[in-house]
């Protein structure tokens, strides 16, 4: 019994002793989505801007995150309604423009019907329904990920703007949101 004993402690001790050692400098993950949220107002138009300081979206977390960024990087790209209309198509555009330079299409799309749009939307890497640009989408990925550390891009202004093929009620949004990515040492 004693030997038993003896023995389920030992192996006990080289479990824990060789399984739990920190890694240092340990890396969080911070989701920052960049989101421009639009009201379709007189019934079927929408054309709203947004405009981020990347170091300010990092320091509204914590203020010393700032300065432990290891990588950043656009993890997915969103077009959504958070409550659709039943019936209706959506056409439109999302722009972006970085550091206050000359706008670029990041993508365009035509009759995309509000159901798909449902929350959480479609991602333009993965939907047929957005015609992306593709230049414009390697720009804004050159521009805003880093694998080093922060981007060379300071700001950035996300806008959308279109159409809905119906009328729909008062306080109907569209959303369009680049899901921005951090690595932090902590």
């Amino acid at each position: 019994m004693k030997k038993l004993l003896m023995i389920v402690l030992m192996a006990g001790s080289l479990l824990v002793g060789s399984a739990c050692r920190l890694v240092d400098p340990f890396l969080i993950a911070l989701n920052l989505p960049l989101s421009v949220s639009a009201t379709v107002s007189g019934g079927n138009f929408w054309n709203e801007s947004k405009t981020y300081s990347i170091v300010d979206q990092i320091t509204s977390v914590s203020p010393t995150y700032a300065t432990k960024v290891k990588a950043t990087r656009i993890s997915d790209i969103l077009l959504s309604m958070p409550n659709p209309p039943a019936t209706g198509t959506v056409s439109g555009s999302i722009t972006y423009q970085l550091n206050g330079g000359t706008a670029d299409t990041l993508a365009t799309f035509t009759n995309v019907p509000f159901d798909s749009l449902r929350s959480p939307g479609i991602s333009l890497a993965q939907s047929s329904l957005v015609h992306r640009n593709v230049a414009g989408l390697s720009n804004l990925l050159t521009a805003m990920q880093n694998a080093t550390g922060l981007p060379l891009t300071a700001t950035i202004t996300v806008q959308t703007a279109g159409t809905t093929s119906v009328a729909v009620p008062a306080g109907t949004q569209i959303v369009a949101t680049i899901d921005y990515q951090v690595d932090v040492s902590i």
